[in-house]
């Protein structure tokens, strides 16, 4: 399943050659799947259980620069397994239409004990579900 987010690059983002510095990469990924977890109700669904996303890895390979003011794509595929949330973040210049930079990655939920815990069912099918109703937007 896919999700998708859209953003502008800022001055404040920026490195001393002018373009996105590259750690700004993972901000725009972490604001990828905050929006998408609230978009979809799992954000809510967390609070209510008291679980927490962890992120145990990030294997990031840069392609092309993102300048000030570029229009940047943000396209998220996620798969899931008992207990890992595997991402594949690509993000993409809407302004050149060159692909940027990709992000794979593994998360996890914790409960309050900081133990692992199995991804819950409701949690696949909201994701699900939100990748259907908001993926055009």
């Amino acid at each position: 399943m896919k999700s998708t987010f859209k953003l502008t690059v800022r001055g404040y983002e920026l490195d001393s050659f002018g373009h996105v510095n590259n750690a700004v990469y993972l901000q725009y990924a972490e604001a990828a799947k905050w929006d998408y977890f609230e978009k979809c109700g799992v954000l809510a669904y967390l609070r209510e259980e008291k679980l927490f996303p962890v992120i145990l890895e990030n294997n990031i390979r840069y392609m092309n620069e993102l300048r000030l003011m570029e229009e940047v794509l943000v396209t998220t595929e996620w798969e899931f397994s008992q207990n890992i949330i595997r991402f594949r973040h690509i993000i993409s210049s809407l302004t050149t239409g060159k692909r940027s930079c990709k992000i794979n990655g593994k998360l996890v939920y914790v409960d309050e004990n900081r133990m692992i815990c199995s991804i819950p069912e409701h949690i696949i099918k909201m994701m699900e579900r939100g990748a259907d109703d908001i993926s055009e937007t």
